[in-house]
């Protein structure tokens, strides 16, 4: 299927983002928000990402122009996706809202237009559970921020076609994301389940008094994080030899943390209600750290990774 409009909805953190991915490939997009105000906001941040990655050499200068062109909002759901090949909703992660929102969809857009949420943990088959036309449903869930993280994960819903799947995963890579395909719905989806595995552990070993909260982190970015963008935790076996992973593993297994619920240090954090950085204290004290300086330093560490990938390409 040839992808030639398409309509975001929502006009915050990620719809911005993954609106510059669609018009990367030259498709002409919708952002979609329930008020003038709303569509406003998410036009100008969508402005503001053509100019920050223009200004750090990520775009040419002469494409930024026709990307401004081929993206403009709207408040009117109905009338704009019944031209649409393509709906993404980025709007908040309650179900039934999902529901709502895409029964209203389906109800104006083409018999062959693809429909998707941007969840990060909702199943696909749960969304996707009233609608006519199950199959052309899928999720694609975008990681943070959209227009410089490479990886989406394509979520197969129990009913999803592969069609729908592969089509999505052609457009994503055309676009110069990496998308991955998970081929069963399950909670947390692939990258979330990894991440959530590994945090899990992280808040276990400050739990047993093993490390401190800053030298858990401190060995993930200095350990694991300077390995993960060469090479993954199954190459880096095979390249070590799964014999030797099989011997650690059989001792170490049984030492690992193994909770089904929420760890103790998270409940009480959340109990006390410290829940980071919008009360001013998590697991860190934000009130003597500056959370706005920490995320402009991932996003220059991003775009600097950006950089160095299209100059190797170039």
């Amino acid at each position: 299927m040839n992808i030639k409009k398409a309509l975001v909805a929502g006009s915050g953190q990620m719809g911005p983002g993954i609106a510059y991915t669609l018009a990367s490939v030259g498709c002409e997009t919708k952002i979609f928000g329930r008020s003038a105000e709303s569509v406003d906001k998410g036009m100008s941040a969508y402005c503001q990402i053509l100019e920050v990655l223009s200004a750090e050499g990520c775009l040419a200068a002469d494409r930024v122009a026709p990307l401004k062109a081929l993206v403009s909002g709207t408040t009117e759901l109905e009338a704009e996706v019944g031209g649409a090949d393509l709906v993404i909703e980025s709007i908040p992660e309650n179900l039934e809202l999902k529901r709502e929102f895409f029964h209203r969809v389906e109800q104006h857009c083409p018999p062959a237009a693809i429909l998707t949420s941007n969840t990060s943990g909702i199943p696909a088959t749960d969304i996707a559970a009233q609608l006519g036309k199950p199959d052309r449903f899928a999720v694609t869930h975008f990681w943070n921020p959209p227009h410089l993280m490479p990886l989406v994960e394509v979520v197969k819903g129990e009913k999803t076609s592969m069609a729908t799947v592969e089509t999505l995963s052609d457009l994503l890579s055309r676009a110069d994301k990496k998308p991955v395909k998970v081929l069963k719905d399950t909670p947390g989806q692939l990258g979330n389940r990894l991440f959530q595995a590994l945090l899990r552990e992280a808040m276990y070993i400050v739990e047993e008094g093993i490390a401190s909260v800053e030298d858990v982190d401190t060995a993930i970015k200095n350990g694991l994080g300077r390995r993960f963008p060469v090479y993954g935790p199954l190459e880096h076996n095979d390249v070590v030899g799964l014999d030797t992973l099989y011997a650690i593993q059989s001792y170490i297994c049984r030492s690992l943390c193994s909770y089904v619920e929420p760890p103790a240090l998270l409940k009480d954090k959340f109990d006390s209600g410290e829940l980071g950085v919008k009360t001013g204290r998590g697991f860190y004290d934000w009130q003597v750290r500056d959370s706005d300086e920490l995320i402009e330093k991932r996003n220059q560490f991003l775009l600097d990774l950006l950089k160095m990938e299209r100059s190797r390409k170039s």
